[in-house]
């Protein structure tokens, strides 16, 4: 009992991060149905900022993380700006859109991952923090790094849904996503729209990429898996919702902890792909999808 205890609490631990990630992809995509296949190159990115600041400050660096998770942000921002927002508001129809959009954000993650080469090499790397470690608890060992990144990336998770379902910004998200054209005509400017969501989305992902640099090594081509991982955990959570996204993260960490835990760890990719069939086999919407932003 105490194993299964341990691998579930394991699983929403590592999968919260990934529902941070799949979060923001979730809602970039949602509202702007831009396929961003660099998104996850953000996490990387993210990952190596805080490589490098807790290498200079040691573990004061890990105050910078919501730092360099806005300025990531900011990052997409312009990349929306200079490479996809023709993409995005000039294409007469989404397939028309789509392909040009993948060539985009793919060769982006390509020249980003060169570069991180050409700046870190190959060697992967880690950060030694002041949460290292564990805590024990009622017979469960719980890594200190993955409940502080667990909890402040639920917090982010928090305020993105308060601001998605609350707030005036969050209404004309939706109103873009439900019909663009009428929400023009209300003076929502779908442009800004566009590039917020963008900046929003790709700031989770550098973001969470700060906070699994405490736990995880990184090397150029880490994002790759993070990636596949990300796509998987939106269509499983229903595209264009941000609570689906989040809670399949978590379910998707579980799979894996348990696959590792109870078959074999090298199975766990494999465990979460077979899943991922299944589930869109009975709900091809996924487990929250539906047509509009929740």
């Amino acid at each position: 009992m105490s194993t299964l205890l341990q691998v579930l609490v394991s699983g929403v631990l590592v999968g919260g991060l990934y529902g941070v990630i799949s979060s923001g992809l979730s809602l970039s995509f949602g509202i702007t149905r831009i396929v961003n296949f660099a998104h996850a190159d953000f996490v990387t990115i993210g990952m190596y900022l805080s490589v490098v600041a807790v290498s200079a400050l040691g573990s004061f660096g890990l105050f910078l993380t919501p730092v360099f998770g806005l300025a990531i942000g900011l990052l997409g921002v312009l990349v929306y700006l200079l490479l996809l927002r023709r993409t995005a508001v000039g294409a007469t129809t989404e397939d028309e859109a789509h392909l040009p959009q993948i060539v985009i954000t793919a060769a982006l993650g390509i020249f980003i991952q060169s570069l991180l080469l050409a700046v870190f090499t190959s060697t992967d790397r880690s950060v030694n923090t002041v949460l290292d470690g564990a805590w024990r608890a009622g017979g469960l060992s719980l890594s200190k790094a993955q409940v502080v990144a667990f909890v402040i990336a639920a917090v982010a998770f928090a305020v993105l849904d308060l601001v998605v379902n609350r707030t005036e910004f969050g209404r004309g998200l939706r109103a873009v996503v439900d019909d663009a054209d009428a929400a023009a005509m209300v003076g929502v400017n779908r442009r800004r729209v566009f590039s917020i969501s963008i900046g929003i989305g790709v700031s989770l992902a550098g973001l969470a990429g700060g906070l699994l640099a405490t736990y995880q090594t990184v090397n150029p081509t880490t994002g790759f898996g993070y990636l596949a991982l990300a796509f998987v955990t939106v269509v499983l959570g229903g595209l264009g919702s941000i609570r689906g996204a989040f809670i399949a993260g978590m379910v998707i960490g579980v799979v894996q902890q348990a696959t590792a835990t109870y078959v074999a760890l090298d199975l766990q990719n494999q465990a979460v792909w077979i899943g991922f069939l299944v589930v869109l086999l009975v709900r091809p919407l996924g487990l929250f999808g539906k047509r509009v932003m929740t």
